[in-house]
């Protein structure tokens, strides 16, 4: 996964149906054609530069001048390597190695826009995934669900003022024939299944790739992962003065509710924590039950959505790693991906990998909920 996704607290967008000519701007080009898809995205960042003034008060385009400053570039780029320099090095300065970007077969398959004024930047990312990212993001537990949705569907990550996305989706409505793109609300045992997953991706990586001793791989386990951070938000009628709560889960407690070795026998991951809190404190977490979804890993996820809103539920779960939330919120932080390239660990980053679970699984679940409105 690119370095553009790092280090940026994303608002995820849904684009529902995808037109020929808005998944042709997505699909990676032939060789031969590739000098011809970068005069396109240049086309694309100049008409979009121009109507970035048009159809707008002048005063409203003042103000923002008067806050961001002039623009100075408008860019779009791919996401499959063929990028500048700068969005290929990490913190460090390092080049990113091409095959990091590869995941059984798939690369990053979308479009980077760089908004860039005197006084910041504004990024949208256009992404879908390809077929092999689709196939891998229904045999995930909380994502079969969408498997019976046959339409394409993309997102759009923005980094941006609130007139600045309009008049993004108002360029995309009118020059892709795109419509109804809208924020994707994210469900709570949604959220909670990225963290399993993620979790066991993360630590069975490295026990498999890892040649050091258990020691050495829960060490970088806590390092990557670290205190994993659980939001509870309460309705009214619930807790009238009590909105949130927030739960600090210390990092050698994560780490003993992993399997051991390989054992698939422990409790879900927020089951047992669920356990803990409420045998310590009495408090009964709002978790997803794993056992739900067990039998075709739809259950679960049409019970979330079908019921109405819960008047206590998990709303947003972060780690050193990434942050999700249910306000359509997500981000992911590069100092986890370093931390694992300088270990003894070979192959692919399994960081990077986890993280591109994620995004196809967010795609997967615009492509539900699509499929859920149809």
């Amino acid at each position: 996964m690119e370095n553009c996704f790092y280090e940026t607290s994303w608002l995820v967008h849904s684009i529902p149906k995808l037109t020929a000519p808005f998944t042709a701007l997505l699909t990676p080009p032939s060789t031969h054609e590739q000098a011809r898809h970068r005069y396109q995205l240049s086309t694309h960042a100049d008409t979009f530069r121009d109507a970035l003034s048009q159809a707008r008060p002048h005063y409203e385009f003042e103000e923002e001048k008067e806050k961001l400053g002039v623009l100075r570039q408008c860019k779009w780029t791919r996401l499959d390597g063929d990028v500048n320099e700068a969005a290929q090095s990490d913190h460090a300065g390092r080049k990113r190695k091409r095959a990091d970007s590869v995941i059984n077969g798939s690369v990053d398959q979308g479009v980077l826009i760089s908004l860039v004024y005197e006084k910041t930047t504004h990024k949208f990312i256009l992404y879908t995934t390809n077929n092999n990212a689709a196939k891998r993001s229904r045999s995930l537990p909380w994502t079969q669900s969408c498997s019976r949705s046959r339409n394409p569907t993309a997102i759009l990550l923005s980094k941006s003022s609130p007139s600045a996305v309009r008049s993004l989706t108002n360029y995309l409505y009118d020059t892709f024939a795109l419509d109804n793109i809208h924020p994707l609300q994210l469900p709570s045992a949604f959220i909670q299944g990225t963290l399993q997953r993620y979790l066991s991706s993360i630590y069975s990586s490295l026990e498999t790739a890892s040649t050091s001793q258990q020691a050495r791989v829960q060490d970088i386990f806590i390092n990557v992962i670290s205190t994993v951070k659980v939001h509870i938000a309460f309705s009214a009628p619930v807790a009238p003065h009590l909105k949130s709560l927030e739960l600090a889960i210390a990092p050698f407690a994560v780490l003993k509710a992993m399997p051991e070795n390989g054992k698939s026998d422990k409790e879900y991951f927020m089951g047992a924590i669920s356990s803990y809190i409420h045998a310590t404190t009495g408090l009964i977490l709002p978790v997803f039950d794993d056992e739900e979804g067990s039998d075709d890993g739809r259950h679960a996820m049409e019970v979330d959505s079908s019921k109405p809103e819960a008047p206590m539920k998990i709303s947003r779960i972060s780690n050193a790693a990434y942050a999700i939330s249910c306000d359509h919120r997500l981000k992911f932080v590069l100092r986890a991906v370093d931390v694992v390239e300088g270990s003894d660990t070979p192959g692919e980053n399994c960081v990077r990998k986890a993280n591109q679970e994620v995004l196809d699984a967010i795609v997967a679940e615009a492509a539900r909920q699509a499929a859920d409105d149809e």
